[in-house]
């Protein structure tokens, strides 16, 4: 009987995993191929302007009477968008991961050792994510509003709506980010989100 309890605590235990490890990499997919489409909007514009600009050729009278034929559009997506989707993206991964592990919490055919796993993990799933919430609230009061903290295995992975970031800007958000999350600095990795490729 002991064996049958061990081994339902293992494999909720790796199952519990599996979802944690699933929602990462879901989650590094999205950004990943936001990031794609935030570059290629951009480059898209700017072959856009280039071509405006190259035209050497004097528009015709016709051509300056109609309405719109020099229209420009963005065809990009901003930096503030990729962000907000990473967090709604994020959130919802949260939301199954828990609702996964209300399941194992709640099957009365578990043991008490398996469900008290699903337990913690729930546990140590809130507190990792009051921690983020912690420290994109104060890098937002600092002037980042547009930025995303992500925990994942104690390591911190920090991005920031902006083009590029000084020293002393890295320096503030690192000092932050060490306070709310507890981890040290050779563990936060923080891109401004035009450098993620």
């Amino acid at each position: 009987m002991k064996r049958l309890f061990k081994r339902n605590q293992i494999i909720i235990t790796l199952l519990a995993i599996m979802i944690a490890v699933a929602g990462y990499i879901n989650y590094i997919s999205n950004i990943d191929d936001k990031t794609k489409e935030v570059n290629a909007g951009i480059e898209g514009s700017n072959n856009e302007i280039v071509d405006i600009y190259s035209n050497d050729v004097d528009p015709d009278d016709l051509s300056l009477m109609e309405p719109g034929t020099a229209v420009m559009t963005s065809s990009g997506v901003s930096g503030s968008a990729v962000i907000s989707e990473v967090k709604i993206n994020r959130e919802q991964i949260r939301a199954a991961n828990k609702e996964t592990l209300y399941q194992i919490i709640d099957n009365e055919a578990l043991d008490a050792v398996s469900k008290q796993a699903a337990v913690n993990e729930m546990i140590q799933m809130t507190e990792i994510s009051e921690k983020e919430m912690a420290a994109e609230l104060l890098l937002s009061a600092r002037g980042y509003g547009d930025c995303i903290v992500t925990i994942v295995d104690g390591n911190v992975d920090v991005v920031v709506n902006t083009t590029e970031l000084t020293d002393v800007q890295r320096a503030q958000i690192e000092d932050i980010v060490k306070r709310k999350t507890d981890c040290s600095a050779d563990k936060i990795v923080i891109s401004p989100i035009n450098n993620l490729q």
